[in-house]
């Protein structure tokens, strides 16, 4: 594999550059930094809204760009302003949140650079993860409010993506279709009965191609690293794609390389070559 003309790394966070713990691995800073150095963007890409972002990434101080939400929102790292978005509409929003709420659906849409989260909502959350790795993301990353309505009766606020917890598979399966009827609206299934609903073409395949553009890179001077569903477009779309050991079997179909594991640094062991 020629990693001669790598002018950019993409990496996903959960999963991938993130250890189970959600914290580097040793030695990882000093890798990345590095590679900084001697001219390689550092560009994370995450399901996480902004602020979710753990402090280990952020203080590596390496990224002038972060692609968040799947790929509905680039932010630039110094002003913490949008430069992109692809979002759902107001109206789009709305009716998104009203057929959840037919399916009785526990969700969070994301806005704003968060995950809103209702006070029953974010105690069920917390009540999860409480004492786990994500504890720590889901706090930072929420922002508890007395009601979706109120937010979104604000017609410029519109939602990156919602975030979805399904009682089951089939009940998820019958919820895609009927969110679907609205139009130009993709989905992201997870393990565990997760749902992301976010607007067409808000993926992180297509935010990689215009931070491309917007650096003046071509695609193919680029490396992506991943692990879930949500990555696929991703590496479709980067002139290398490498899924991680640890990746979703589906995910692997896609990768030009398998790394080693989150936990074993497979991200850097790559990065290294580079």
């Amino acid at each position: 594999m020629d990693f001669s003309d790598i002018k950019l790394a993409a990496i996903d966070l959960d999963g991938t550059l993130l250890s189970d713990g959600k914290s580097l691995c040793s030695g990882a800073d000093e890798t990345i930094i590095n590679a900084n150095k001697n001219g390689l963007h550092i560009i994370p890409i995450t399901g996480r809204p902004y602020y979710g972002i753990p402090k280990c990434v952020k203080e590596l101080g390496v990224s002038d760009y972060y692609i968040t939400s799947n790929g509905a929102q680039i932010i630039d790292a110094k002003t913490e302003k949008s430069i992109y978005s692809l979002t759902l509409s107001n109206e789009k929003t709305r009716a998104v949140m009203e057929i959840l709420r037919s399916f009785s659906c526990i969700f969070e849409p994301f806005c704003d650079g968060v995950g809103y989260s209702e006070q029953h909502i974010y105690d069920f959350y917390m009540e999860r993860f409480k004492g786990t790795p994500l504890e720590e993301y889901f706090v930072s990353s929420r922002k508890i409010c007395s009601g979706y309505d109120e937010i979104f009766s604000d017609s410029s606020k519109c939602a990156d993506e919602f975030f979805v917890t399904c009682p089951d598979e089939e009940t998820r399966s019958r919820l895609i279709d009927e969110v679907e009827k609205l139009g130009n609206v993709q989905f992201c299934t997870h393990r565990d009965k997760f749902l992301e609903i976010s607007e067409k073409g808000a993926d992180k395949g297509s935010a990689l191609k215009y931070i491309c553009a917007h650096l003046g890179l071509d695609i193919s001077q680029t490396i992506a690293f991943g692990d879930g569903e949500n990555d696929i477009l991703l590496l479709e779309a980067a002139g290398i794609g490498v899924a991680m050991e640890n990746a979703e079997p589906r995910l692997k179909k896609h990768a030009d390389i398998i790394a080693k594991s989150n936990n074993e640094n497979g991200v850097c062991e790559i990065i290294k070559k580079l």
